[in-house]
Order: structure tokens, then C-alpha cells, then sequence
């Protein structure tokens, strides 16, 4: 089993410091600005890193990636070490391996691994079950491979040329969802109701909805007036919905977006009322 350095321990970093250390993997230090201590981990600042391990793994915000990858660099040169046959990560779900140019010129081999999961906060998220894209070259693959099937992940390859829209999938599937969920509440203090009624008027339509949909798929799960190709209740919603603009255009995205891809009745009286509607 190959060892393991993170370079930032955030939400994400966090969480995998955690699983490789459960998980047996060797985690030889986890490297952070300004070295706060925290329980359980073997922080240290990055002037005094050693950088011996095999996979040096960023774990850093995106804008960061290729910044902290030149001080990565730089610091391995000033140490006299040689960056060959090591492999260097990032995390990030939209940019490719290249973003990592300088650790390839250095000689590490460079590759992505991306976890389909939300990591909210600094709370340790379990990795086991979570997808994890890998963008790599063969050897490095393997790897990584290893690595993530040890911590409990399930890792599958996603191109170069596709990691935008891989990760626009992730947006949607989780903090855009949280956003729809939002509206609704937002829809549901409108009507009148207190924070506790919203939570326990939405909670049970909106599990309902996700446990249908992944047991039964979309189009079995789609009802409501769109679904049976009700315009004029459609055309309530948008009036009522009329004073608040920011709501009423997501409520007509969704239900334009519902008219292409779920069975609905009706669609040219439901697209006209969508359109035309103030």
C-alpha cells in the first residue's frame, strides 16, 4: 500500500485523513497553512514538510490548485528532493490533471480524484460507498484505485475533456438541490408558515420524491398538475408567485425543463402559460 500526504486539511481533507488513517493507509503528514493543531491529525506547515510519501494529494479550494502545486514544487527543489515517481492529486471535479503542470515538469506523475460527495462542514463524512472520478494514466490509476477501494470508495474513470459537466452533475445533484429545497421553504413562509411547520409540511414529500426516484426512476415518480397537463393551476402558481421574481423563475425553469424531459400532458397549453404568464 502506498503512503499518502494531504495538502489541506479542510472539510474534504479532513474527512480522508480520517479514512485513510481507519483504513490502514500510511499517512505521513498532513500539511497545512500556519500547522494548527488538531486532535488526531499530523499537521504540519508546508516549510517544514518532508514529502516523503508516494501520493502527495491536494486537497485544496480550485482557484488554489495551481499556486499551492508551484510552492509544492518549490519546496521538494529546496529540500533536494526529486519529485519522480511520486504522484500528485488534486480534488477538484472541474479542472483536469493539467492545472498541475509544474509537478509534471518536476517529474511526478499527475492525476485527479474527485469524490461525488458533500462535505459540508469539518464533521467526518464516512467515504464508504462514495464514487470517486479518477482522472489519471494507467499506472497512477491503479493507485489511486487501490487506494480508494481501501477506504471504502468506489472509484470509476472520467475524462479530461469531461471533468466540467461530471462536476456540473455534482452541483446539481446536491448544493443546487439544496437551493430548490430553499425555494420551497421560501414558497412556504409566503403561505404563511413558521420555520417548523415548513421543515415538517416539506420533509416527507421531499424524501418520498428522492427514495421514488432512484427506487422507481423519474418518470414514475413525476406527478403533481405539470404531470397531468393542469395549465390553470400552472397559472395560479405564477400569479401568487409573481411579486417574487427570484421564485417565480426557478419555478418556470424546472417546469420548462420538466416539459423536455418527464412524461407531462398538455405540453403546448402548459408551455404557453409558462411563457406568457407575467
Amino acid at each position: 500500500m502506498k503512503s499518502v500526504s494531504i495538502i489541506g486539511p479542510g472539510n474534504w481533507g479532513s474527512s480522508l485523513a480520517l479514512a485513510l488513517m481507519a483504513a490502514g493507509v500510511p499517512l505521513h503528514e498532513v500539511i497545512a497553512r500556519g500547522a494548527r493543531r488538531r486532535p488526531g491529525l499530523p499537521i504540519i506547515s508546508l516549510g517544514h514538510a518532508q514529502l516523503q510519501a508516494d501520493v502527495l494529494w491536494l486537497c485544496v479550494p480550485d482557484a488554489a490548485i495551481a499556486q499551492v502545486t508551484r510552492r509544492l514544487v518549490h519546496r521538494a527543489a529546496a529540500r533536494g528532493l526529486s519529485l519522480k515517481g511520486k504522484i500528485v492529486v488534486h480534488s477538484s471535479g472541474a479542472l483536469s490533471s493539467e492545472v498541475l503542470e509544474p509537478a509534471a515538469h518536476a517529474g511526478a506523475s499527475v492525476a485527479s480524484v474527485h469524490p461525488l460527495m458533500s462535505f459540508p462542514t469539518r464533521t467526518p463524512v464516512p467515504l464508504q460507498g462514495v464514487p470517486f472520478g479518477v482522472e489519471a494514466d494507467a499506472a497512477s490509476r491503479r493507485v489511486l484505485n487501490a487506494i480508494i477501494r481501501r477506504i471504502g470508495g468506489r472509484p470509476f474513470p472520467v475524462k479530461a475533456g469531461s471533468k466540467a459537466l461530471y462536476h456540473a452533475l455534482g452541483v446539481l445533484a446536491s448544493p443546487l438541490l439544496v437551493s430548490h429545497l430553499v425555494a420551497a421553504q421560501q414558497a412556504a413562509g409566503l403561505a404563511g408558515f413558521n420555520p417548523r411547520q415548513t421543515r415538517r409540511l416539506l420533509e416527507p414529500i421531499a424524501r418520498a420524491t428522492l427514495d421514488n426516484v432512484f427506487r422507481r426512476g423519474a418518470g414514475k415518480s413525476f406527478s403533481g398538475p405539470l404531470a397531468r397537463g393542469d395549465a390553470e393551476t400552472i397559472r395560479l402558481h405564477l400569479r401568487a408567485l409573481e411579486p417574487h421574481p427570484m421564485l417565480a423563475g426557478v419555478y418556470r425553469s424546472l417546469a420548462l425543463h420538466a416539459l423536455d424531459a418527464l412524461p407531462t400532458r398538455g405540453k403546448r397549453a402548459l408551455r404557453r402559460v409558462l411563457l406568457t404568464t407575467a
